[in-house]
């Protein structure tokens, strides 16, 4: 009881300052001055007092209630000025709120109170990508200080927070507590560090994934407290050297991971009504029962590639393969125990 009313004195006068609080309030104040008049002058029961005076301040008019009293007729004018009025000042209230939280919006001005959504800090081709991938599965909230990174963001349907990632003023704006992961892309490694460094003061446990510029700065990307640390050039340099021959393994990546054109890869979690759990790879045959081809299994952070026949599969544990979206929905279905 005593946390609630901390929270009522703490919050009370900031909502008492907005000004369509004060014009609700308003409203109210003469709902209840036409209530309470109809009731006391007219005499009438409480709930055509209050029908009454919604029909009044509507203008209406149905003709079923008039008043009877020269007093109580001076008693109606003044809750038709008073309605009128009161409408007129809502309706311009509401239209400036709304206006000004889109205006706020299209400037970045907002403070994040979204959960499970996705933060952007920096704005690369990469992130251009990433976003391209992450489509309507979770909302996303950039922030940067730059104009033009604003209007990319606006293009492509990303909400927009006007800040700077290194700050942790300006990271707290991104709700970084409530976010499903953060994917910080500085354009620099030294930027990128002190991204993390300031997430990390705010949330220790919060998901990052950080991409290096350098192959030597993985460790201290790592070290900051990144979760997990991509290097693409890396990865291309290695895929352009894989392709001087046939290129066979290059084009694998490039059809399965990039391009999706008949198959992906994807990661699925096994629960506790699986019909996987408590099996071992052998017994579950997920490729016989699903048609998904088993690439590894993920388990408290490590990767086992190409688990043993004897692996025993538990709840929890994380199947990596590579196969079409039905053959997927069928594996969903399987790791949730929602099958036929």
């Amino acid at each position: 009881m005593y946390v609630i009313f901390r929270v009522l004195r703490k919050s009370l006068p900031l909502i008492a300052k907005e000004r369509i609080t004060r014009v609700i309030i308003w409203i109210l104040a003469v709902i209840a001055y036409g209530t309470i008049g109809f009731h006391l002058i007219e005499g009438q029961p409480w709930t055509v007092s209050l029908y009454w005076t919604f029909v009044t301040i509507g203008t209406v008019g149905y003709g079923d209630y008039s008043p009877e009293t020269i007093l109580g007729m001076f008693f109606t004018i003044s809750v038709i000025v008073l309605g009128i009025g009161s409408f007129a000042i809502a309706i311009e209230a509401i239209v400036d709120f709304l206006l000004t939280r889109h205006q706020n919006r299209l400037m970045g001005l907002i403070k994040v109170e979204k959960s499970k959504h996705v933060v952007i800090c920096g704005w690369t081709e990469s992130t251009m990508e990433c976003i391209k991938e992450i489509g309507k599965e979770n909302e996303i909230f950039a922030i940067d200080e730059d104009e033009e990174v604003r209007k990319k963001a606006l293009k492509n349907n990303v909400n927009f927070v006007h800040g700077d990632p290194t700050r942790i003023k300006d990271l707290k704006k991104t709700n970084v507590k409530g976010a499903k992961a953060i994917i910080v892309d500085m354009g620099s490694d030294s930027k990128s560090i002190h991204c993390i460094l300031g997430i990390r003061k705010i949330d220790p446990n919060v998901r990052i994934i950080a991409e290096a510029e350098r192959y030597e700065n993985i460790e201290q990307l790592e070290l900051a407290g990144a979760t997990q640390v991509i290097s693409p050039f890396v990865i291309s340099g290695r895929l352009m050297y894989k392709s001087i021959d046939d290129g066979y393994e290059a084009m694998f990546v490039q059809e399965v991971l990039a391009e999706h054109k008949s198959r992906e890869m994807k990661e699925v979690m096994v629960t506790e009504n699986s019909y996987f759990a408590g099996k071992t790879v052998l017994e579950a045959d997920i490729h016989e029962k699903t048609g998904v081809i088993l690439v590894g299994i993920g388990e408290s952070g490590n990767l086992t590639i190409d688990p043993s026949r004897e692996y025993l599969i538990k709840p929890g544990d994380v199947i990596l393969g590579i196969g079409k979206p039905e053959e997927f929905e069928r594996l969903e279905n399987e790791c949730m125990g929602q099958s036929g």
